[in-house]
């Protein structure tokens, strides 16, 4: 869409973080487990936004009596400035592979 001057109407994404203790690295069946169930849950999240227009929020608790609760989304406008800044995207993969090209051929050049 960006290509043709068009942005989205939206961009829908759901963040969650891991830390390295929590993942059962050490025993592959566990691990198995581990990740089978993020996929599952990766499911549900899906199944949730395609009822709902939405992923969960944020739980915030609420001032009122009896622990109550309610759901934050942060939602914010993502634009581009100019219509170029879609290039950046490639700037790395581009550096990376003028950089290679020239080190295959110092390395072809020295074997000569």
């Amino acid at each position: 869409m960006y290509l043709r001057g068009q942005s989205p109407p939206s961009v829908n994404m759901h963040w969650r973080r891991f830390a390295i203790k929590d993942i059962p690295l050490e025993n592959s069946e566990e691990f198995d487990n581990w990740l089978r169930d993020r996929w599952y849950e990766k499911d549900a999240l899906m199944e949730q936004y395609l009822v709902t227009g939405r992923f969960p929020g944020i739980a915030a608790e609420t001032n009122g009596v009896g622990g109550d609760s309610k759901e934050i989304f942060i939602e914010t406008e993502v634009k581009l400035k100019r219509w170029y800044e879609i290039a950046n995207i490639f700037m790395v993969i581009t550096t990376f592979g003028l950089v290679a090209g020239l080190i295959w051929r110092a390395f072809v050049m020295v074997a000569l």
